[in-house]
């Protein structure tokens, strides 16, 4: 073994300790090329088990190979033990939304997002104006029956009612920051399936 091989053995045994390290004292691993966060689920044996934050399948990834090393060591994967609480506006869309099963061809309405997420799905914070598109939306594409579209009671106060439901479901307006600039909003994740598509 020549001596830039004995080096490179000595700096992969250090960064898979600091892996090990990190691994246990984090509970997300941040993929800085796709922009995603993973759940940390399980490791044992120098394989990580990792899902996509909120839910999706679950990958295995053999901390020892080479690749995932290289990443780590350059910063395209990184250890975090909290989700960042930053909004950023996107279009949200339902797949019943989806004309000739293009997502150009979608109606969307217009929504704030952050990283956390519901089994995968988005969980968004929408404007007043937005509820109101939403029911048009949903009037083109689906039906007007009260399971489907939002009462809208003032400015601070909406409700709908849920498919398996027999009672309306109250949602009241809160405020958040989002770039500097608070913005009213109502949360309809409501354990939805929402879709989301960043703006160009």
């Amino acid at each position: 073994m020549d001596a830039y091989e004995v080096k490179k053995e000595t700096e992969n045994s250090y960064n898979l300790g600091k892996i090990r390290q990190l691994i246990k004292t984090n509970k997300y691993l941040f993929k800085k090329e796709k922009n995603r966060y993973f759940d940390i689920n399980k490791f044992e044996k120098n394989k990580l088990s990792i899902n996509p934050q909120g839910g999706g399948f679950v990958q295995s990834v053999d901390i020892t190979d080479q690749n995932f090393i290289n990443d780590f060591k350059n910063e395209k994967i990184i250890f975090k033990n909290e989700l960042p609480m930053v909004y950023k506006k996107v279009k949200l869309y339902h797949d019943h939304w989806i004309a000739d099963n293009r997502i150009d061809l979608a109606h969307y309405i217009e929504g704030f997002v952050h990283e956390y997420k519901w089994n995968g799905w988005s969980m968004p914070m929408v404007e007043l104006d937005q509820i109101e598109k939403f029911n048009e939306i949903q009037k083109k594409t689906l039906d007007s029956e009260p399971t489907s579209i939002f009462k809208i009671i003032d400015e601070d106060s909406i409700q709908i009612k849920m498919f398996d439901e027999d009672d309306w479901i109250g949602i009241e307006s809160e405020y958040i920051d989002v770039n500097g600039q608070t913005k009213k909003v109502f949360d309809i994740s409501l354990g939805w399936t929402w879709s989301e598509e960043d703006f160009k």
